[in-house]
């Protein structure tokens, strides 16, 4: 059973990816033809039918150069200061566990951003391309281990370890058999 917050958030991504679509005068079929997501699986999306995946809102945040934080801000359209726990949110991917949090969400006057992702054992969760090329990341891990591959060049990171790089090209994160992962991103 969804818990009732994820089923609103599907709401609300549903909402915004058809006004995004509309808003571009595209049709399911170039929206199809721009991300290689089908036809009825888009049409799916936009009722919230089914929830999106990892895969599925990477492919749509790139065809509009949204990254998924500013697609999150559209979606939640209100600025405050003060973002205690319970109202951070939490999306999770149906279809690998992955658990984003919105610690710090992106503003119209705040270019930076912070989230937390859990990604659990035995997951890889790739995305062929930035949703907007030289995007800066700094990523700092917590716990566990995982294996971030950016354009064929791989890191291996544990617990107080970081990496800083810009988005250019295909990214791929992968955690072992036997270790998920639980790591802050700061997105610039």
């Amino acid at each position: 059973m969804e818990h009732p917050q994820q089923a609103k958030l599907d709401q609300q991504i549903a909402r915004q990816l058809r006004h995004l679509r509309q808003q571009r005068n595209w049709t399911l079929d170039q929206l199809a033809s721009k991300t290689g997501i089908s036809k009825s699986t888009l049409s799916r999306l936009e009722k919230a039918d089914v929830s999106p995946t990892t895969d599925m809102l990477a492919k749509l945040c790139s065809a509009y150069t949204l990254t998924l934080s500013r697609l999150m801000l559209l979606i939640e359209d209100n600025f405050q200061p003060h973002y205690p726990v319970s109202q951070q949110p939490v999306w999770t991917d149906p279809k690998t566990g992955f658990v984003r949090r919105s610690l710090s969400p992106p503003a119209s006057t705040l270019a930076g951003e912070v989230l937390e992702c859990t990604i659990p054992a035995n997951t890889t969760i790739t995305y062929e391309q930035p949703p907007k090329t030289g995007l800066e990341h700094h990523l700092v891990m917590q716990d566990g281990e995982i294996t971030l591959s950016l354009d064929h060049t791989s890191y291996t990171l544990r617990p107080g370890e970081s990496l800083r790089y810009q988005l250019t090209g295909a990214s791929r994160f992968q955690t072992p058999a036997k270790s998920a992962a639980r790591y802050y991103l700061f997105i610039v």
